[in-house]
């Protein structure tokens, strides 16, 4: 049976979903929380990319305008394993595997909510789209932010978004990845004390 880091597929995939459930509910940044749910399942740390989706969240700088921080952070996993490099970038070649594995990302977040964009999705979930960015001093609303966690924001609705996007993602990266060493032909150690005999000349 083939596992990532000693984790079956499925069990990857529910893994992920969990931690990044968790991630948004405890400690929210959709963008941040997916990468971690992904990377943690993966066995995969990396502190800098982690910090750099710190403003990708909300709908980019949480203006909520741009693409969902769950979607966003999971094209970056993409990209972190089969990204267009410095090299191919500065010798002009055309890379586009991770554009592609977002594709598959993308088809699955219009299937389930008819968008990738934050406040679209937060139409389609609460019947309405919150104005979280303060413009004239910047920072958030914090009445339009009151008014978004009264209504279950991260209690439920954004945690099972950057949930099913981590889910998304193991599932779509699992066949591109090396796997562990298959074990799965071996037995137990009460099968092989079973048979405990040295073979005979």
């Amino acid at each position: 049976m083939e596992t990532i880091n000693f984790l079956t597929k499925e069990e990857a995939m529910e893994l992920a979903f969990k931690i990044g459930y968790e991630g948004e509910a405890q400690r929210t940044n959709c963008a941040q929380e997916v990468f971690h749910a992904i990377t943690s399942v993966l066995g995969i740390k990396n502190h800098m990319l982690f910090k750099s989706l710190s403003a990708l969240e909300g709908g980019g700088a949480v203006s909520t305008f741009g693409s969902c921080g769950a979607f966003n952070g999971a094209l970056v996993v993409f990209s972190y394993f089969f990204g267009r490099s410095y090299e191919q970038w500065q010798n002009k070649e055309s890379y586009i595997k991770s554009s592609i594995l977002g594709q598959k990302l993308f088809k699955k977040f219009k299937e389930n909510y008819g968008t990738v964009t934050c406040r679209e999705i937060h139409k389609v979930k609460f019947g309405r789209t919150f104005d979280l960015m303060d413009e004239k001093n910047l920072g958030i609303d914090k009445g339009a932010l009151k008014d978004f966690e009264d209504m279950g924001a991260h209690e439920n609705v954004c945690p099972t978004v950057v949930g099913q996007s981590a889910y998304w993602a193991i599932d779509i990266l699992w066949e591109h990845l090396p796997k562990d060493i298959d074990l799965s032909d071996y037995p137990s150690m009460k099968k092989a004390l079973q048979n405990f005999e040295p073979k005979k000349k």
